[in-house]
């Protein structure tokens, strides 16, 4: 794809930002299939008429629109951020920047990636980590695996994307600090898992403008107290259904209730779907709902 160009030309300072953009991603968005118009077409440069995203409590601006948007059968599947060659693509604010615009409400994209012109980062909102990256130079190498991905007609794993976003991705991902707190006062949760001897987990949706899924990770002291905060059916149902194998329990149509303090892991876990992020309870308290 770029067998005639020269990418020692990226170390000339007035190539810019606007070079990258026709010089290397123009003939990349082409050889993708997308177009300027049809089901599965390009929006350039989409100005937001709410231009901000939601951490927790807190409304967070986005400043910077990028360049391009790919619609797949009508709707957003990826975004793509046009950088200069002296700007990083990964461990960077540019990516929080662009993992911020792909989860916007006016966006909702799966994917979103950046390229400087030797780089190319794509990642999944639902990953911390690129899940392709690559020096542009070789993209020949990589270009079966990113065609596969960002084909409009193909889309490989969409089933995938039928998750519900965790929540640790979600926060560390828009640049969460490290020992970040989840404070929350009326927590309902229906699963409830005995991961080890002294080890158990529970899941709860946070609501927001991308509703997350969070994962409480806690001890056996944590999760005797948890239990003295629940309905005698509740109780019951839980105690003895984590007493034998397989050591989970759904007490659909009933919930547990409760209040949590809890603190982000400092570890990214990974299954074969996606990244997650647990947080560690601090301590359970009794359910408010205000």
């Amino acid at each position: 794809m770029f067998t005639n160009f020269d990418f020692e030309i990226l170390d000339d300072p007035d190539f810019k930002e606007d070079a990258v953009r026709e010089e290397l991603i123009l003939p990349l968005i082409k050889g993708l299939g997308y177009s300027v118009t049809g089901d599965d077409r390009i929006i350039r440069s989409k100005s937001l008429v709410h231009p901000f995203v939601s951490i927790g409590s807190k409304k967070r601006k986005v400043s910077i629109v990028p360049d391009y948007i790919f619609l797949s059968d009508n709707n957003p599947y990826w975004i793509l951020d046009a950088k200069s060659p002296t700007e990083s693509v990964v461990k960077s604010a540019h990516a929080e920047q662009a993992y911020s615009y792909a989860i916007h409400p006016e966006v909702r994209a799966e994917l979103f990636a950046l390229c400087n012109g030797r780089e190319f980062a794509l990642y999944s909102i639902r990953k911390v980590k690129p899940i392709l990256h690559f020096e542009l130079c070789e993209i020949e190498e990589h270009w079966d695996a990113l065609h596969r991905i960002l084909n409009p007609k193909i889309k490989a794993n969409t089933a995938l994307l039928e998750y519900q976003l965790d929540y640790g991705v979600y926060i560390n991902n828009c640049g969460a600090a490290e020992g970040f707190k989840l404070i929350a006062f009326a927590v309902h949760s229906r699963f409830i898992c005995k991961v080890a001897d002294n080890s158990y987990t529970t899941m709860s949706v946070i609501p927001g403008d991308r509703e997350c899924l969070v994962s409480l990770y806690f001890d056996e002291s944590q999760y005797q107290h948890l239990l003295s905060l629940q309905k005698d059916s509740v109780k019951a149902k839980v105690s003895s259904s984590l007493k034998a194998m397989p050591y989970y329990v759904s007490i659909e149509p009933e919930e547990m209730l409760f209040a949590v303090s809890a603190t982000i892991h400092d570890v990214v876990m990974d299954n074969s779907e996606e990244s997650y992020i647990p947080f560690i309870v601090d301590y359970f308290m009794e359910y408010r709902a205000f």
